[in-house]
């Protein structure tokens, strides 16, 4: 869509105006069609390129870009944002990146960060970096859960039409023939009534599905969650050292954590284990739609077969590490678009780095609060989380609305997430932005329950915690009584409820 500079014109000066309306084009440029605006201005999620006043507690499915990351990179970038960013400036840049990622994580410079233009991308960073020879054999945890392309990216097929850098290719289809023999297994997270699994059953079945590939002649890539679509972490981390310490060198593990919802010692602890670790910017992180880095610990990237011909058409070479074999066979080109939405989710991570850990805390456990007051309010219910107090389990909350609504499906509940982004301001003059619903248990029928998440990120919770006690639960409580209003509303359209509940 064509970006008018004079929406985005917010000092009256016409050079403003256009610089900024220049930076939200670029934003949404070097990905795959999930990023593109509609003639709204809004992508398949709803995010917009340019900031927004939306009231935003749907980053468990995506963001849009804050006003300070937004201005930070005007102010960089203004006088060179009317031209693509030459190959050897974006490796420059790239590689800046990862020093930063490196120390905000505490990670040794030997660990390698591989770049992706998104979360559903970073899969075939774990292929790469596991393939040996043998047949692979892909172990996917929760596939309801994590990134719906996932199921086919992980088998090592493309999830879409067309790849981030602007290549026409078969959907479902294998990116190189080295991964044309891929084996799929499913691993469920939750049992048949919704609940979460036991930590050792999901181990157990994991460890199973390993010394079957083993037997079979086949390399298992095991993946595993941290902080899925409705907060889960599993197996646990203790659970994931028992399966290296069994099969060692007969797999390699993947570690879902593409929400970011993860604190940088535990993201050291896997990188320990030998695990593949992936990462967004544009959840938790609070950065612009869509962007991604995986860490490879160094022992994985020095004994990696060299980089599959099929990956040309994926990715450039900057994004990969210099020294990770056969990625000279990627061009080199850059990506301007994908530069920026990293650099605005780093800017992000960094404020959120500079805060005092208690007020986090503090500020996640009010929004945990304050969620459930208007859970009760509405008479609807939590989804079991796995219980285990960490980043993924405070900063993001599912709702089951078939406990208010019992005819409430999935379908249901994903036609309330589009009137709520449609229709919010409309209905209260304030733009409302909730998490997509995610499948985590079936109604009596067989459909799946539909579910709305709520979730903090990390530049609501640097704005929450400038906040003294009563202005923080004063803000909390006229947003949570406006989302409590527009789940109601959205109810009643979608089910032909009673009349919805009024403000507060």
């Amino acid at each position: 869509m064509l970006l008018n500079p004079k929406s985005f014109d917010k000092d009256g000066s016409r050079s403003h105006g256009e610089y900024a309306a220049r930076l939200a084009s670029a934003l949404v440029s070097g990905g795959d069609g999930r990023i593109r605006l509609d003639a709204q201005g809004r992508n398949q999620y709803y995010a917009s390129a340019a900031p927004s006043d939306a009231l935003a507690y749907g980053s468990s499915t995506i963001s849009s870009i804050s006003d300070h990351a937004f201005e930070t990179l005007v102010g960089r970038w203004q006088d060179r944002l009317h031209r693509p960013v030459a190959a050897a400036d974006y490796a420059a840049e790239l590689d800046a990146i990862r020093y930063r990622l490196g120390a905000y994580f505490g990670l040794g410079g030997e660990d390698a960060i591989v770049f992706a233009a998104s979360g559903t991308d970073l899969e075939y960073v774990g292929l790469a970096a596991a393939y040996d020879g043998c047949p692979i054999t892909a172990v996917l945890l929760g596939r309801d859960e994590v990134g719906s392309g996932c199921v086919h990216s992980a088998a090592g097929r493309f999830f879409a039409e067309e790849t981030a850098t602007g290549a026409r290719v078969v959907a479902q289809s294998a990116i190189d023939q080295v991964f044309a023999g891929i084996e799929l297994v499913d691993v469920a997270v939750r049992d048949a009534a919704g609940r979460p699994r036991a930590s050792a059953a999901v181990a157990a079945e994991l460890s199973l599905h390993i010394e079957r590939a083993a037997a079979g002649g086949r390399r298992a890539v095991v993946h595993v969650v941290h902080g899925s679509k409705s907060g889960l972490t599993l197996p646990a981390l203790a659970d994931v050292e028992r399966l290296v310490a069994t099969h060692g060198d007969a797999m390699t593990v993947v570690v879902d954590a593409c929400q970011l919802r993860i604190a940088p010692h535990v993201v050291r602890r896997y990188a320990d284990l030998g695990c593949v670790v992936l990462m967004t910017g544009s959840k938790f992180a609070g950065g612009p739609p869509f962007s991604g880095f995986a860490l490879v610990p160094a022992a994985l990237r020095d004994r990696a077969q060299p980089l599959p011909q099929g990956f040309r058409r994926l990715a450039n070479r900057a994004e990969w590490p210099a020294d990770w074999p056969g990625a000279d066979c990627l061009p080199a080109n850059g990506n301007f678009g994908l530069l920026l939405r990293l650099q605005a989710a780093l800017i992000e991570i960094e404020r959120f780095a500079a805060l005092p850990a208690g007020r986090v805390t503090h500020v996640a456990a009010r929004f945990s609060h304050h969620v459930m007051r208007i859970v009760k309010r509405l008479e609807l219910a939590e989804v079991p989380g796995a219980g285990a107090s960490c980043l993924a389990t405070e900063t993001l909350r599912t709702l089951d609305l078939s406990a208010r609504w019992p005819q409430c499906d999935f379908d249901t509940a994903k036609a309330m997430h589009g009137h709520i982004a449609r229709q919010s301001r409309q209905w209260f003059g304030q733009e409302i932005r909730l998490g997509q619903p995610v499948k985590t248990h079936p109604l009596l029928d067989g459909r799946m329950a539909g579910t709305l998440r709520l979730s903090l990120s990390m530049p609501l919770i640097v704005e929450m915690a400038a906040m003294d006690d009563m202005a923080l639960d004063q803000r909390l409580d006229r947003d949570m009584s406006l989302l409590g209003a527009a789940i109601s509303t959205a109810g009643a359209m979608a089910l032909d409820a009673p009349q919805p509940a009024p403000i507060g």
